[in-house]
């Protein structure tokens, strides 16, 4: 592992992303640029940006009111599925290197 995918792993290790997942990320970007390529492309599209923002919020707010992570993810996924559907090839790389998108 060179030393970019180990900054990365540390830094998603940081973020609250477990061990073995961070590592399989850094493995991944670091064996697929283009998909880092293609993450980049996210961040400049404002409407998913905006998207992965809400969702991340009000996820946060049902973990602050006591949700476990996992039903809080799943409940607000469930809230914005039609958004995600609209956005589903942009996301792609995001839910391929989730583990989501095999």
């Amino acid at each position: 592992m060179g030393f970019k995918s180990f900054l990365l792993k540390k830094t998603l290790q940081a973020k609250g992303v477990s061990g073995d997942q961070a590592e399989a990320i850094a493995k991944q970007l670091e064996e697929n640029p283009e998909m880092a390529k293609s993450l980049k492309a996210l961040e400049d599209n404002k409407e998913v940006k905006d998207l992965l923002e809400k969702i991340q919020k009000e996820i946060e707010e049902k973990k602050k009111a006591g949700m476990p992570e996992q039903y809080a993810a799943v409940q607000v996924m469930g809230k914005y599925k039609s958004e995600i559907a609209k956005h589903r090839d942009a996301l792609m790389p995001l839910m391929q290197l989730m583990g989501m998108g095999r």
